[in-house]
C-alpha cells in the first residue's frame, strides 16, 4: 500500500517537473473558489453547478496553511496518493486479489498517463474515480459492512462530480434488492439488513440533498443541466447529430488509453481460450454500474450536457477498473499458462501499435499558465493588492490563484453568455481602474498603449506588463 502511494507521489512530481501544471483554466478557477471558501466558509462554495466536496477538501488546508498555489498542489498530490491507495484497496480487499495482482493493478493504474495528469492537477477527477471504483466493486461482496463502505465512497463521489450519479443509482437499486432479500425468514439477519439499507442511504442521500439544494436555492432541482447546456451553446462550435454524439464516449474509451485496452483484450482472450472464467458470478453487478456510467456519458454527449472540455476525464474509473482486471488476468495466466511467452508476444506488439495509431496528443490540449503563475507570485511577493487583471482569456484565474484570495479582480470575465465589457479606450480603462480603486495593473503587451502614462512598469514578461499605478490613475 505504501509502495503504491509513494509511486503515485513520484509520478505526480515527475509530471510537475516536466512542466505540466493544469488541464484547463478550471483547475485555477477551483483553486480561487477554494481560497474564497477558506476565508468565507459556505456549504456551497462555488454557487454554480460545481459540486461542493472538492472545495471543502482544498479549502480547509488552505485555511490552515495559506491560500497559495503551492498548498493547493500539495493537496492535489496527496489526494492523488490517497486515490491510488483506494484503488489498491479495491483490488486487495474488495476483489480479493492476491498481493501480487493487487500491486500490479494499482501500479498499472498509477502509470496510466491520463490518470497521472489528473492526479497531479487541482481537479477532483482522481479521487472521484477511485471512490466510484471502490463503490462499484463493493457490489460483488456479500458482506453488508463492506457494502456500506462502498455506499460511503459513492456518496462522497456524488458530491464531487456528476458522472458518479449513474453508478450510484445502480448501486442503490441493487443494494436495496439485497436488503429486501435478506429479510426473508430463512436468511434474515437484522444487523445485515440494517447495514445494507445504510449502504443504500449513504450512496443516494447526496443526490437527494443536491437536488433539494437546487430547488431551494436556484428554483430548479436540475439547474446544473440547464447551466451546462447554456454554456456549451454560448461557446458555439460545430454541431453534430445525436447519433454521432453517441459514439464520442466509446471512441474516447478506445483512444485515450489504447495500450491498456490492448493488454486487457489479449489477457481476456487467452483466459477464455484456456477455458477459464474471467469473472465471478456477481461480477455483472460491477459491470452494470460501470456500464451505467458509460450510458450516462453517452446520453450527456447526445443531449449537449457533457463537459465542455476534455470529456474523456470522466472515463477514469473505467480505465482504473480495466487496469485491475488486466492485472488479475495476467497474474492468473502467469501462474497457469503452459506457454507464458504467449501473452507478452501478443500483447506488446498490439499495445505498441495502439499507441502509435490511436493515442492522441492530449498534452498539447492542456493550458500552459506558467507565465501567469510567475506574474502572480511576483506580485504576491511584493505584497500587491487591488490588482486589476486585463487578460485575453481565462488566464486571470491563474493570476488570481497565484496572488491569493481577494487581491486581484478581472476587468472582464470572458463569459460567452455575457457581453464583452473589456475596456476599449485609454479613458475607459482609466475610469474602470479608478472605480475599482486599483493599485496595480496586469495587461497584455499588445494592449500596453491603453495603459500608457498610468504608472511605471515593475515587471515585463514575454506576454505581460505589470504596472504600479500612479495615485492619479487610482
Amino acid at each position: 500500500m505504501l509502495l503504491v502511494a509513494f509511486a503515485r507521489v513520484a509520478v505526480s512530481l515527475s509530471c510537475l517537473w516536466s512542466g505540466f501544471r493544469s488541464v484547463s483554466d478550471d483547475d485555477y478557477a477551483r483553486v480561487v473558489i477554494a481560497a474564497r471558501f477558506a476565508q468565507h466558509p459556505s456549504p456551497d462554495p462555488s454557487g454554480t453547478s460545481w459540486l461542493p466536496l472538492p472545495f471543502w477538501l482544498y479549502g480547509v488546508p488552505m485555511a490552515v496553511f495559506g491560500d497559495s498555489l503551492l498548498v493547493a498542489r500539495v493537496v492535489a498530490v496527496l489526494l492523488g496518493a490517497a486515490s491510488a491507495v483506494v484503488v489498491w484497496i479495491a483490488a486487495r480487499v474488495f476483489l480479493g486479489f492476491s498481493e501480487r495482482a493487487a500491486l500490479w493493478g494499482a501500479l498499472g493504474a498509477v502509470l496510466l498517463p491520463y490518470g497521472s495528469w489528473l492526479s497531479t492537477a487541482t481537479v477532483p477527477e482522481a479521487p472521484t474515480a477511485a471512490l466510484i471504483l471502490l463503490g462499484c466493486v463493493s457490489l460483488v461482496r456479500p458482506e453488508p459492512k463492506l457494502r456500506a463502505w462502498g455506499g460511503l465512497a459513492l456518496g462522497a463521489a456524488c458530491f464531487c462530480r456528476y458522472e458518479a450519479w449513474a453508478p450510484t443509482l445502480v448501486f442503490g437499486v441493487l443494494t436495496a434488492v439485497d436488503a429486501l432479500r435478506a429479510r426473508a425468514p430463512e436468511t434474515a439477519k437484522p444487523s445485515g439488513v440494517r447495514w445494507l439499507w445504510l449502504a443504500a442511504g449513504f450512496a443516494t442521500a447526496p443526490l437527494a440533498l443536491w437536488l433539494a439544494h437546487g430547488a431551494a436555492r436556484h428554483g430548479d432541482a436540475l439547474f446544473f443541466v440547464a447551466r451546462v447546456q447554456q454554456y456549451r451553446a454560448a461557446l458555439g462550435g460545430p454541431t453534430q447529430s445525436w447519433l454521432s454524439a453517441l459514439w464520442q464516449t466509446p471512441l474516447a474509451l478506445l483512444r485515450f488509453e489504447p495500450e491498456l485496452l490492448a493488454v486487457t483484450a489479449v489477457a481476456l482472450g487467452l483466459t477464455l481460450k484456456g477455458g477459464g472464467s474471467p469473472f465471478g458470478p456477481t461480477a455483472w453487478r460491477t459491470l452494470a454500474a460501470l456500464g451505467a456510467l458509460l450510458l450516462f456519458l453517452m446520453a450527456a454527449d447526445a443531449s449537449g450536457g457533457a463537459a465542455t472540455h476534455h470529456p474523456e476525464r470522466s472515463l477514469l474509473p473505467v480505465y482504473w477498473f480495466l487496469a485491475l482486471l488486466a492485472a488479475g488476468l495476467v497474474a492468473r495466466l502467469a501462474d497457469d499458462a503452459e506457454r507464458p511467452w504467449l501473452l507478452p508476444a501478443l500483447a506488446l506488439p498490439l499495445a505498441l501499435g495502439a499507441n502509435l495509431t490511436l493515442r492522441p496528443d492530449v498534452r498539447s490540449t492542456f493550458v500552459d499558465r506558467r507565465e501567469e503563475e510567475q506574474v502572480g507570485r511576483v506580485l504576491r511577493s511584493l505584497g500587491a493588492e487591488q490588482v486589476a487583471l486585463d487578460t485575453d482569456d481565462y488566464g486571470f484565474f491563474a493570476l488570481q490563484a497565484a496572488l491569493g484570495h481577494g487581491k486581484g479582480w478581472p476587468l472582464a470575465d470572458h463569459d460567452p453568455r455575457k457581453a464583452d465589457v473589456r475596456p476599449k479606450t485609454p479613458p475607459d480603462l482609466a475610469a474602470r481602474l479608478q472605480r475599482g480603486h486599483a493599485k496595480w495593473l496586469v495587461t497584455p503587451r499588445e494592449r500596453s498603449g491603453l495603459s500608457a502614462g498610468l504608472g511605471a512598469v515593475r515587471l515585463a514578461t514575454p506576454r505581460f506588463l505589470v504596472l504600479k499605478l500612479e495615485p492619479a490613475a487610482r
